[in-house]
């Protein structure tokens, strides 16, 4: 997996949380990234308050109390009692920074642990170390020991796609039916909403199942679906190729006016681009 899949695993996740949560988005507020007056904690971790006393509708938010720690593994990353530890730390350090002593009381911190596959030597070390695994939903297991914040694992791969639409969607190994179901979703999303959360999950969908969403193009519907669907990415695509040929034109001495004749492109535009290179220089 490249540097920049890497990157793009996480802010994919949140947005599918925020698309899980959006019955109760406006009792919820997420911070990707959550300082602790040294540095940004891992890119990985996702902390969600919830602002209200309400029961989240979604079942995976069922857990969820004031605070709310969430570490989400991509599928290549591993799992392990580190990585449980490592949260139990960060959610101990987030008490420690609060602004006023016992603004944030430690019933009030859960932690969630999200990876596509089972982590099954974690379950191991668990039972075998006092900790009662309970499956409590379709993929969301209840991890409980006395002392212990609530926490839970949550097996994307295991969830329901009824109940869990979107985090189902992160996988490297989708069926042409989830392909399908990706499109159609994302299609059916208000264009403001897709903008704000869909189009992440998109990009990793597209990029980590390449084959399975060239088989859609084959078919009539799903093609035209598709193409809908990354008109923006298309044309964004255009617009740079584009702009890359009057930078080209420009470098190579031809004027404004000439270029804009040339090309059929208002000579407006193009000045536009000339000003743009000009500070470059």
């Amino acid at each position: 997996m490249t540097e920049e899949l890497k990157t793009q695993w996480h802010p994919a996740f949140c947005s599918a949380m925020k698309l899980e949560l959006i019955e109760d988005g406006e009792y919820l507020d997420y911070q990707s990234e959550y300082n602790l007056n040294t540095k940004p904690l891992q890119i990985d971790l996702l902390v969600v308050k919830k602002i209200k006393e309400i029961v989240i509708k979604n079942e995976i938010g069922r857990l969820f109390k004031k605070h709310n720690i969430i570490e989400y593994k991509s599928p290549k990353d591993s799992m392990n009692v580190n990585t449980f530890l490592q949260v139990i730390a960060y959610a101990c350090l987030y008490k420690m920074y609060e602004e006023h002593v016992d603004d944030i009381r430690l019933d009030d911190i859960t932690i969630t642990l999200v990876r596509e596959v089972k982590p099954v030597k974690l379950f191991r070390w668990f039972r075998e170390n006092g900790y009662q695994v309970d499956k409590k939903y379709e993929g969301i297991f209840y991890v409980i020991k006395e002392g212990c914040f609530p926490t839970q694992i949550i097996v994307s791969k295991l969830l329901s796609k009824e109940n869990q639409k979107w985090l189902t969607l992160l996988s490297s190994s989708l069926s042409q039916e989830d392909a399908e179901r990706t499109v159609t979703q994302l299609n059916h999303l208000a264009h403001e909403v897709k903008e704000l959360y869909g189009d992440s999950i998109l990009q990793v969908a597209l990029k980590e199942n390449e084959e399975i969403f060239d088989k859609l193009k084959g078919d009539k519907d799903m093609c035209e679906a598709l193409r809908k669907l990354m008109e923006p990415e298309i044309k964004e695509e255009v617009q740079k190729a584009k702009k890359d040929m009057l930078l080209n034109a420009l470098k190579n001495g031809s004027s404004a006016t000439e270029v804009a004749r040339v090309m059929g492109i208002p000579l407006v535009e193009v000045e536009a681009v000339e000003k743009e290179l000009l500070q470059l220089v």
